[in-house]
Protein backbone atom coordinates (compact mmCIF):
# COMPACT_ATOMS: atom_id res chain seq x y z
CA UNK A 1 0.00 0.00 0.00
CA UNK A 2 1.48 3.33 -1.09
CA UNK A 3 1.23 6.39 1.11
CA UNK A 4 -1.26 8.97 -0.04
CA UNK A 5 -0.02 12.54 -0.40
CA UNK A 6 -2.00 15.70 -0.99
CA UNK A 7 -1.36 19.43 -1.16
CA UNK A 8 -2.83 21.52 1.60
CA UNK A 9 -4.93 24.59 0.85
CA UNK A 10 -1.98 26.86 1.54
CA UNK A 11 0.13 25.08 -1.05
CA UNK A 12 -2.56 25.36 -3.71
CA UNK A 13 -3.13 29.04 -3.04
CA UNK A 14 0.57 29.77 -3.29
CA UNK A 15 0.97 28.34 -6.79
CA UNK A 16 0.38 31.73 -8.38
CA UNK A 17 2.65 33.74 -6.12
CA UNK A 18 5.36 31.06 -5.91
CA UNK A 19 6.29 32.60 -2.57
CA UNK A 20 3.92 30.85 -0.21
CA UNK A 21 4.59 27.68 1.76
CA UNK A 22 4.59 24.21 0.24
CA UNK A 23 2.68 21.83 2.51
CA UNK A 24 2.01 18.13 1.93
CA UNK A 25 -0.06 15.79 4.11
CA UNK A 26 1.27 12.23 3.89
CA UNK A 27 -1.06 9.44 5.03
CA UNK A 28 0.07 5.96 6.12
CA UNK A 29 3.73 6.21 5.14
CA UNK A 30 5.05 2.63 5.28
CA UNK A 31 8.58 2.46 3.84
CA UNK A 32 11.86 4.36 3.83
CA UNK A 33 11.75 4.33 0.02
CA UNK A 34 8.52 6.30 0.07
CA UNK A 35 9.95 8.74 2.58
CA UNK A 36 13.09 9.30 0.50
CA UNK A 37 10.98 9.86 -2.62
CA UNK A 38 8.82 12.43 -0.83
CA UNK A 39 11.85 14.25 0.53
CA UNK A 40 13.38 14.39 -2.94
CA UNK A 41 10.13 15.69 -4.47
CA UNK A 42 9.92 18.39 -1.82
CA UNK A 43 13.49 19.53 -2.54
CA UNK A 44 12.76 19.64 -6.27
CA UNK A 45 9.79 21.92 -5.57
CA UNK A 46 11.96 24.15 -3.40
CA UNK A 47 14.57 24.36 -6.14
CA UNK A 48 11.90 25.31 -8.70
CA UNK A 49 10.39 27.90 -6.35
CA UNK A 50 13.32 29.76 -4.77
CA UNK A 51 10.99 32.40 -3.31
CA UNK A 52 8.89 29.88 -1.42
CA UNK A 53 8.76 30.19 2.38
CA UNK A 54 9.68 26.51 2.67
CA UNK A 55 8.34 22.98 2.28
CA UNK A 56 6.68 20.96 5.04
CA UNK A 57 5.78 17.26 5.02
CA UNK A 58 3.20 16.25 7.65
CA UNK A 59 3.29 12.52 8.41
CA UNK A 60 -0.17 11.30 9.44
CA UNK A 61 -0.39 7.75 10.85
CA UNK A 62 3.21 7.04 9.84
CA UNK A 63 4.06 3.34 10.00
CA UNK A 64 7.80 3.91 10.34
CA UNK A 65 9.29 4.26 13.79
CA UNK A 66 9.98 7.72 15.10
CA UNK A 67 13.70 6.89 15.30
CA UNK A 68 13.81 5.69 11.67
CA UNK A 69 12.11 8.84 10.40
CA UNK A 70 14.59 10.97 12.34
CA UNK A 71 17.64 9.16 10.97
CA UNK A 72 16.35 9.25 7.38
CA UNK A 73 15.65 12.97 7.50
CA UNK A 74 19.02 13.74 9.07
CA UNK A 75 20.82 11.67 6.43
CA UNK A 76 18.87 13.35 3.63
CA UNK A 77 19.64 16.83 4.97
CA UNK A 78 23.32 15.96 5.27
CA UNK A 79 23.60 15.40 1.51
CA UNK A 80 21.31 18.29 0.51
CA UNK A 81 22.44 21.75 -0.45
CA UNK A 82 22.33 23.77 2.81
CA UNK A 83 19.97 26.43 1.41
CA UNK A 84 17.42 23.73 0.47
CA UNK A 85 17.85 21.66 3.63
CA UNK A 86 17.30 24.81 5.67
CA UNK A 87 13.85 25.28 4.12
CA UNK A 88 12.67 21.66 4.47
CA UNK A 89 10.61 20.62 7.51
CA UNK A 90 9.13 17.23 8.39
CA UNK A 91 6.40 17.14 11.03
CA UNK A 92 5.48 14.00 12.96
CA UNK A 93 2.36 14.54 15.14
CA UNK A 94 3.44 11.59 17.28
CA UNK A 95 5.88 13.97 18.95
CA UNK A 96 3.05 14.93 21.34
CA UNK A 97 4.22 18.55 21.33
CA UNK A 98 1.54 21.23 21.37
CA UNK A 99 3.82 23.35 19.20
CA UNK A 100 4.86 22.43 15.69
CA UNK A 101 8.10 20.47 15.84
CA UNK A 102 10.43 19.58 13.01
CA UNK A 103 11.93 16.12 12.62
CA UNK A 104 15.68 16.28 12.25
CA UNK A 105 18.31 18.46 13.86
CA UNK A 106 20.70 20.94 12.43
CA UNK A 107 20.40 23.23 9.44
CA UNK A 108 18.27 25.62 11.49
CA UNK A 109 15.03 23.63 11.23
CA UNK A 110 14.67 22.39 14.81
CA UNK A 111 11.44 23.70 16.30
CA UNK A 112 10.27 25.43 13.14
CA UNK A 113 6.53 26.13 13.13
CA UNK A 114 4.04 25.61 10.35
CA UNK A 115 3.77 28.51 7.92
CA UNK A 116 1.74 31.28 9.51
CA UNK A 117 -1.28 31.24 7.09
CA UNK A 118 -2.30 27.77 8.35
CA UNK A 119 -1.65 28.32 12.03
CA UNK A 120 -3.85 29.41 14.91
CA UNK A 121 -2.44 29.21 18.39
CA UNK A 122 -3.86 26.33 20.46
CA UNK A 123 -5.89 26.97 23.57
CA UNK A 124 -5.13 25.60 27.01
CA UNK A 125 -7.43 22.64 26.34
CA UNK A 126 -6.74 22.30 22.63
CA UNK A 127 -6.95 18.50 22.29
CA UNK A 128 -10.12 18.51 24.39
CA UNK A 129 -11.49 21.21 22.08
CA UNK A 130 -10.81 19.15 18.93
CA UNK A 131 -12.31 16.00 20.42
CA UNK A 132 -15.41 17.89 21.58
CA UNK A 133 -15.87 19.44 18.14
CA UNK A 134 -15.56 16.15 16.23
CA UNK A 135 -17.86 14.31 18.66
CA UNK A 136 -20.41 17.14 18.55
CA UNK A 137 -20.46 17.07 14.74
CA UNK A 138 -20.93 13.29 14.83
CA UNK A 139 -23.86 13.49 17.26
CA UNK A 140 -25.46 16.33 15.28
CA UNK A 141 -24.99 14.29 12.06
CA UNK A 142 -23.03 17.01 10.32
CA UNK A 143 -20.97 16.55 7.16
CA UNK A 144 -17.23 16.01 6.99
CA UNK A 145 -14.88 18.91 7.65
CA UNK A 146 -11.38 19.86 6.49
CA UNK A 147 -8.32 19.97 8.71
CA UNK A 148 -8.09 23.74 8.30
CA UNK A 149 -11.74 24.23 9.29
CA UNK A 150 -11.26 22.07 12.39
CA UNK A 151 -8.32 24.24 13.36
CA UNK A 152 -10.27 27.45 12.84
CA UNK A 153 -13.34 26.19 14.71
CA UNK A 154 -11.42 24.91 17.72
CA UNK A 155 -8.53 27.34 18.00
CA UNK A 156 -6.15 24.37 18.00
CA UNK A 157 -2.87 24.26 16.11
CA UNK A 158 -2.57 21.96 13.12
CA UNK A 159 -0.28 19.45 14.87
CA UNK A 160 -2.77 19.22 17.72
CA UNK A 161 -5.56 18.47 15.23
CA UNK A 162 -3.43 15.74 13.67
CA UNK A 163 -2.68 14.24 17.10
CA UNK A 164 -6.39 13.91 17.82
CA UNK A 165 -7.06 12.49 14.36
CA UNK A 166 -4.35 9.88 14.90
CA UNK A 167 -5.83 8.97 18.29
CA UNK A 168 -9.41 8.71 16.94
CA UNK A 169 -8.46 7.15 13.60
CA UNK A 170 -10.54 3.98 14.05
CA UNK A 171 -13.77 5.96 13.94
CA UNK A 172 -12.72 8.55 11.34
CA UNK A 173 -13.19 8.35 7.58
CA UNK A 174 -11.35 10.58 5.12
CA UNK A 175 -12.91 11.75 1.85
CA UNK A 176 -9.91 12.16 -0.46
CA UNK A 177 -11.95 13.98 -3.08
CA UNK A 178 -13.34 16.64 -0.75
CA UNK A 179 -10.32 16.53 1.58
CA UNK A 180 -12.59 16.20 4.61
CA UNK A 181 -12.69 14.06 7.73
CA UNK A 182 -15.87 12.55 9.15
CA UNK A 183 -16.22 10.87 12.54
CA UNK A 184 -18.52 7.96 11.67
CA UNK A 185 -18.22 6.13 14.97
CA UNK A 186 -17.20 7.09 18.50
CA UNK A 187 -15.43 4.00 19.78
CA UNK A 188 -15.31 2.88 23.38
CA UNK A 189 -11.67 3.97 23.51
CA UNK A 190 -12.67 7.41 22.18
CA UNK A 191 -15.29 7.79 24.90
CA UNK A 192 -12.82 6.74 27.59
CA UNK A 193 -10.21 9.18 26.30
CA UNK A 194 -12.79 11.97 26.14
CA UNK A 195 -14.14 11.41 29.64
CA UNK A 196 -10.66 11.28 31.14
CA UNK A 197 -9.57 14.46 29.38
CA UNK A 198 -12.78 16.44 29.89
CA UNK A 199 -12.87 15.65 33.59
CA UNK A 200 -9.42 17.12 34.10
CA UNK A 201 -10.92 20.57 33.53
CA UNK A 202 -11.54 22.75 36.56
CA UNK A 203 -14.84 22.81 38.42
CA UNK A 204 -16.20 24.32 41.64
CA UNK A 205 -19.23 23.39 43.72
CA UNK A 206 -21.81 25.38 45.65
CA UNK A 207 -24.07 24.30 48.50
CA UNK A 208 -27.17 25.74 50.14
CA UNK A 209 -27.02 25.36 53.90
CA UNK A 210 -30.27 27.25 54.53
CA UNK A 211 -32.27 24.06 54.94
CA UNK A 212 -34.64 24.87 52.06
CA UNK A 213 -32.58 24.74 48.84
CA UNK A 214 -34.16 25.30 45.44
CA UNK A 215 -34.48 22.27 43.20
CA UNK A 216 -32.19 21.94 40.14
CA UNK A 217 -35.20 22.64 37.93
CA UNK A 218 -36.03 25.89 39.70
CA UNK A 219 -32.39 26.97 39.58
CA UNK A 220 -32.32 26.27 35.84
CA UNK A 221 -35.45 28.36 35.32
CA UNK A 222 -33.89 31.17 37.29
CA UNK A 223 -30.75 30.97 35.15
CA UNK A 224 -32.89 31.24 32.02
CA UNK A 225 -34.53 34.41 33.33
CA UNK A 226 -31.09 36.03 33.75
CA UNK A 227 -30.37 35.73 30.02
CA UNK A 228 -26.68 34.83 30.41
CA UNK A 229 -25.36 33.48 27.10
CA UNK A 230 -22.02 32.16 28.38
CA UNK A 231 -23.50 29.81 30.97
CA UNK A 232 -25.25 26.60 29.90
CA UNK A 233 -27.05 23.70 31.56
CA UNK A 234 -25.03 20.50 31.54
CA UNK A 235 -24.94 17.21 33.40
CA UNK A 236 -27.93 14.92 33.62
CA UNK A 237 -30.45 17.70 33.00
CA UNK A 238 -28.63 18.67 29.81
CA UNK A 239 -28.36 15.06 28.67
CA UNK A 240 -32.11 14.56 29.20
CA UNK A 241 -32.74 17.52 26.90
CA UNK A 242 -30.92 15.73 24.06
CA UNK A 243 -31.88 12.18 25.06
CA UNK A 244 -35.42 12.11 26.51
CA UNK A 245 -35.30 8.29 26.58
CA UNK A 246 -32.37 8.32 29.00
CA UNK A 247 -32.98 6.02 31.98
CA UNK A 248 -33.08 8.76 34.62
CA UNK A 249 -35.66 10.88 36.38
CA UNK A 250 -34.22 14.05 37.88
CA UNK A 251 -30.74 15.47 38.30
CA UNK A 252 -29.35 15.30 41.86
CA UNK A 253 -27.96 18.82 41.43
CA UNK A 254 -27.57 21.42 38.70
CA UNK A 255 -24.47 21.15 36.50
CA UNK A 256 -23.56 24.44 34.86
CA UNK A 257 -21.04 24.96 32.05
CA UNK A 258 -19.27 28.33 32.05
CA UNK A 259 -17.55 29.38 28.84
CA UNK A 260 -14.33 30.57 30.41
CA UNK A 261 -11.55 29.70 32.83
CA UNK A 262 -11.40 29.06 36.56
CA UNK A 263 -10.85 32.82 36.97
CA UNK A 264 -14.23 33.64 35.47
CA UNK A 265 -16.67 35.83 37.38
CA UNK A 266 -19.20 33.61 39.14
CA UNK A 267 -21.18 36.37 40.82
CA UNK A 268 -24.26 35.22 38.89
CA UNK A 269 -24.49 32.28 41.32
CA UNK A 270 -25.78 34.65 43.98
CA UNK A 271 -28.49 35.72 41.56
CA UNK A 272 -29.59 32.10 41.16
CA UNK A 273 -30.03 31.79 44.90
CA UNK A 274 -28.49 34.00 47.62
CA UNK A 275 -28.22 30.89 49.81
CA UNK A 276 -25.63 29.24 47.56
CA UNK A 277 -22.12 29.27 48.98
CA UNK A 278 -18.91 27.95 47.51
CA UNK A 279 -17.71 24.73 49.14
CA UNK A 280 -14.24 23.15 49.02
CA UNK A 281 -15.35 20.04 50.90
CA UNK A 282 -15.71 17.22 48.34
CA UNK A 283 -17.73 15.17 50.82
CA UNK A 284 -20.42 17.85 51.10
CA UNK A 285 -23.34 17.16 48.69
CA UNK A 286 -23.48 20.05 46.20
CA UNK A 287 -26.54 21.84 44.87
CA UNK A 288 -24.72 23.47 41.94
CA UNK A 289 -21.49 22.37 40.25
CA UNK A 290 -19.80 24.74 37.78
CA UNK A 291 -17.56 23.28 35.07
CA UNK A 292 -15.34 25.55 32.97
CA UNK A 293 -15.31 25.13 29.20
CA UNK A 294 -11.93 26.58 28.30
CA UNK A 295 -12.04 26.50 24.50
CA UNK A 296 -12.91 29.07 21.81
CA UNK A 297 -16.09 27.30 20.69
CA UNK A 298 -18.29 26.34 23.65
CA UNK A 299 -20.78 24.49 21.38
CA UNK A 300 -23.69 25.81 23.46
CA UNK A 301 -27.21 25.61 22.04
CA UNK A 302 -30.00 28.03 22.92
CA UNK A 303 -33.48 26.51 22.67
CA UNK A 304 -36.66 26.10 24.69
CA UNK A 305 -35.80 29.16 26.74
CA UNK A 306 -32.53 27.69 28.01
CA UNK A 307 -28.88 27.53 26.96
CA UNK A 308 -27.72 23.90 26.79
CA UNK A 309 -24.19 22.54 26.86
CA UNK A 310 -22.98 20.13 24.17
CA UNK A 311 -23.99 16.52 24.81
CA UNK A 312 -20.37 15.25 25.12
CA UNK A 313 -19.83 17.79 27.92
CA UNK A 314 -23.06 16.75 29.64
CA UNK A 315 -21.97 13.11 29.56
CA UNK A 316 -18.57 14.07 31.00
CA UNK A 317 -20.37 15.86 33.86
CA UNK A 318 -22.44 12.73 34.52
CA UNK A 319 -19.31 10.60 34.57
CA UNK A 320 -17.69 12.97 37.05
CA UNK A 321 -20.79 12.70 39.25
CA UNK A 322 -20.50 8.91 39.29
CA UNK A 323 -23.65 8.28 37.24
CA UNK A 324 -22.12 5.26 35.49
CA UNK A 325 -25.41 3.67 34.43
CA UNK A 326 -26.70 6.89 32.87
CA UNK A 327 -23.39 7.44 31.07
CA UNK A 328 -23.50 3.94 29.56
CA UNK A 329 -27.13 4.36 28.57
CA UNK A 330 -26.49 7.78 26.99
CA UNK A 331 -23.64 6.37 24.90
CA UNK A 332 -25.86 3.45 23.89
CA UNK A 333 -28.64 5.82 22.80
CA UNK A 334 -26.20 7.84 20.72
CA UNK A 335 -24.93 4.70 18.99
CA UNK A 336 -28.48 3.51 18.27
CA UNK A 337 -29.42 6.90 16.82
CA UNK A 338 -26.38 6.91 14.52
CA UNK A 339 -26.94 3.39 13.22
CA UNK A 340 -30.70 3.18 13.45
Amino acid sequence: MIAHTKFSQASAESETSQGGPIVHEVLDLRSTRELRTLLLQAVYELHERPCSEGATLILISCQLSRKRVLSEVELFKAICQPDLADRLTVVDPRDGNEKMSAVGSGNGVEGRKMPTPLLRQPTKASQEAVMAYLMWRHIMRMAGVTIQDISLATGASLPTVYQVINAMRRGLVRDNENKTWLLENITGADWKRWLERANRLASVQFVDRSGSPRSPRRLAERLSSLGIKDVAIGGLMGALHYLPALDATAAPYLDLLVHGTARSDLSFIRQLDPGLERSKDPSEPPHVVVHFIDRPNALFKATEGHVWGALPDCIANMHRAGLAHQVDHAIHLIQVAQHG
